[in-house]
């Protein structure tokens, strides 16, 4: 009966015996071919209402803990794994979106432990648009440029922006930076420059053109310059002859004689100004290459003919051509004609006081040669002596080269045509 009972014994202890051996040996074959890891999945969304915006708490990718075999999860990790976020019943404000991966297929065989992060609060807002200014902001130049910049516009000057409302009201403007240093060169510039918005907002047109002018520095200078006709004309004067100019000269040339003495002022005759006319004209100032004019004193200046000013500056000048009388005629009245093709005679006025007649004319005789007498210092006879000798009266006398005087005789003839007349 013992024997029976220790035999039953030795049984039951070996099944045990057995029993632990395969479950050590099932524990060190399959326990070593599960591993944990920790996926990354990439999150899409879908099924936004109409006019929601979503503000804040969109993520790109959420991380999830898995244990399985290692062979599966190898051929996992592989793969580009989605996750689609439903969005259909987020309303305007916030709302809370848990997220269960355990639905998708590719998770079927895996255990999972953990999802990192395990719900989305997502903040929506109403969708609007509106129309905003830009402003410049250019960065400043150097110190020590030579230039200013000015005429600083942009083209478009306005966008329209698009997003959440609680954002896009919060916008009055809309701010555009460009360093000009990138170009600097006197002269207009043109460059495109993008525009510079918050994150979700849509610009429309998203670039602006900037175009602006580097212009040299200037410094004011005053000069007194004379007044120069533009034909030099000498039958014309000025009045004054003389102008104060105020200018904008670049630095850099305030103090250069030659560029400065570059600066005239002329005046140029209307088209209708003729002789003995006066205007009132403005001057035209003649500026070297980079000044600009400011002012000039006096603003306009009096163009006059010779025949205006004075009877001292009366001098004589010459015709303008063969066919034209000269300009000055010396107070004789000269009538100021041109001689063209249909010139005639009685263009010219002639004088209205009568004309001598042939026999008022006087011609005096030549005077006789000098005597040895004369030569020797004796006197010439007198008047009266002469007249008797030749039985005429002495009329008047002249003057001979030796300042002596002799008497001019008239005949009968003239002096009875001098009682009738």
């Amino acid at each position: 009966m013992s024997l029976i009972s220790n035999s039953r014994l030795q049984t039951v202890l070996s099944v045990l015996l057995s029993l632990v051996i395969a479950m050590g040996l099932w524990y060190l074959v399959v326990g070593r071919d599960h591993v944990e890891t920790q996926v990354e999945l990439r999150v899409e969304y879908r099924g936004l209402p109409d006019g929601l915006i979503v503000r804040e708490g969109m993520v790109n990718h959420i991380s999830v803990r898995l244990r399985g075999s290692a062979e599966l999860l190898r051929n996992l990790h592989s793969r580009d794994l989605v996750y689609t976020v439903d969005l259909s019943g987020v309303q305007r404000g916030a709302t809370a979106l848990p997220l269960a991966v355990d639905s998708m297929p590719d998770f079927k065989a895996f255990e999972i432990l953990e999802i990192m992060p395990s719900r989305l609060v997502i903040e929506a807002d109403a969708l609007t648009e509106r129309v905003v200014p830009l402003e410049n902001k250019m960065l400043p130049l150097p110190s020590d440029s030579p230039y200013l910049i000015s005429h600083a516009i942009l083209e478009p000057s306005f966008v329209t922006v698009k997003g959440a409302e609680t954002q896009v009201n919060s916008l009055d403007r809309l701010i555009v930076v460009y360093d000009p240093t990138k170009n600097a060169s006197e002269g207009p510039h043109e460059a495109n420059v993008a525009i510079v918005a918050p994150p979700q907002v849509e610009i429309t047109p998203p670039v602006t053109t900037l175009r602006y002018s580097l212009d040299l520095k200037t410094e004011n200078v005053t000069l007194t310059r004379p007044i120069q006709l533009d034909n030099d004309d000498e039958g014309c004067s000025v009045r004054p002859d003389s102008a104060k100019v105020e200018l904008s000269v670049p630095e850099a040339l305030v103090d250069d004689r030659d560029y400065l003495d570059a600066v005239r002022v002329i005046v140029r005759q209307p088209a209708d100004f003729t002789p003995g006319d006066s205007a009132e004209v403005t001057p035209i100032v003649m500026l070297p290459s980079g000044s600009g004019l400011i002012s000039i004193d006096p603003p306009t200046v009096m163009l006059l003919s010779r025949t205006d000013i004075g009877a001292e500056s009366h001098e004589w000048t010459p015709a303008e051509s063969i066919f034209s009388m000269p300009v000055n005629g010396f107070d004789m009245n000269l009538p100021s004609l041109k001689i063209n093709d249909s010139f005639s005679l009685s263009d010219i006025s002639l004088p209205s006081a009568p004309l001598p007649q042939p026999n008022e004319i006087k011609v005096q005789p030549m005077q006789p040669e000098k005597s040895a007498s004369a030569d020797s210092g004796s006197e010439a006879p007198t008047t009266d002596t002469a007249a008797s000798a030749s039985g005429t009266t002495a009329d008047t006398a002249t003057v001979s080269d030796d300042g002596s005087t002799a008497p001019v005789a008239e005949t009968p003839a003239e002096t009875h045509q001098e009682t009738q007349d």
